[in-house]
């Protein structure tokens, strides 16, 4: 009798670790498992090891129509001067204004490297009661290669969530005191209620995550006031900076075409990145051109493996992968 009590204690213990939740599971010691949903199953080929890829659904619901009218124009006019801003503006958002465009030297201060920019403007939608960061995205071969020579150099701390590339945090400081500081608080100050859009492609994609999270550090804004989204963002911090982001965002997406390179920059391997870097949620993958009526997939991890089919696996060994760093919504 005392034997078969103890027999279905352990069975009843292995079942009750089996039904554990992914961050209970981790928590434990434990891996989890993707394809069985279950804590330590013995056969897996997916296995989850950290917190940050445990498997949920988005806080937000992403909206295919309002990325291609709202967002899109966003994030294009922030490429352009301010005319051709504002004329985007009326052609695709009306309503919205341009407020002010800010354009700074954020070259590396090596003497080797010439002279590079970097811009953003802000815009102001009084009808929907939005605000406005966008942030340009990498203009010149130069500018790609002081950030390709940055993953391999420096990273700095992010206020008290993790550490973010060097090339970004600088880039971002030479914005925020080029203006976007003091904009920023005047329209906080004549708009208080509105809600804060942020979003940029490819650097522009990483400097929206850090202006997203830089202006809630500051205590300008509240995350649940805030939206985000990016497009083609490469990794941009580290685990915790990562894991902080999404914990504190409800609504941030990253919209990423096919097989496009640069989402995977740099590449999570221990020779290159000790600390590896780690993309926040919710990725939102289009498997093709991109086209009006596309699919797409709702990434049910942050950074993790479970969401690469074979079709999408590798995607080096694709002759020409960069050309998808170009939006398909951008023909």
């Amino acid at each position: 009798m005392l034997k078969s009590l103890v027999i279905l204690s352990v069975c009843v213990l292995a079942v009750c670790q089996a039904l554990q939740s992914c961050e209970d599971c981790l928590k434990s010691g434990n891996h989890f498992c993707a394809d069985t949903k279950l804590c330590n199953s013995p056969v897996c080929l997916n296995s989850i090891t950290h917190i940050i890829n445990c498997p949920r659904a988005p806080n937000a619901t992403y909206d295919d129509n309002e990325a291609r009218t709202k967002w899109l124009p966003l994030f294009g006019a922030s490429a352009t001067g301010p005319v051709q801003a504002q004329k985007c503006f009326d052609n695709n958002w009306p309503t919205m204004k341009l407020s002010k465009h800010i354009l700074v030297n954020c070259s590396d201060p090596s003497p080797i490297l010439p002279l590079t920019t970097c811009a953003m403007l802000t815009a102001v939608d009084t009808t929907q009661k939005v605000l406005v960061m966008s942030f340009r995205a990498t203009n010149t071969g130069t500018q790609l290669d002081e950030e390709i020579l940055n993953y391999f150099v420096a990273k700095k701390p992010f206020f008290d969530s993790g550490y973010i590339f060097e090339f970004f945090y600088d880039a971002y400081v030479a914005l925020w005191k080029g203006g976007l500081e003091q904009e920023m608080r005047n329209l906080k100050y004549k708009y208080p209620d509105y809600e804060v859009w942020v979003t940029g492609h490819s650097l522009g994609a990483a400097l929206a995550s850090v202006g997203a999270s830089w202006v809630v550090k500051a205590g300008l804004f509240k995350p649940d006031s805030i939206k985000l989204l990016t497009a083609g963002q490469p990794r941009t911090g580290d685990y915790a900076y990562s894991l902080w982001h999404q914990n504190t965002f409800p609504y941030s997406f990253r919209v990423v075409h096919a097989h496009d390179i640069v989402p995977h920059v740099p590449f999570q391997y221990e020779l290159v990145d000790h600390d590896k870097m780690y993309h926040h949620r919710t990725e939102i993958w289009y498997n093709n051109d991109m086209s009006v009526g596309s699919t797409y997939h709702v990434c049910q991890e942050a950074d993790g493996f479970l969401l690469l089919q074979p079709e999408r696996r590798f995607e080096l060994e694709r002759p020409h992968p960069l050309f998808q760093h170009r939006f398909g919504w951008l023909r």
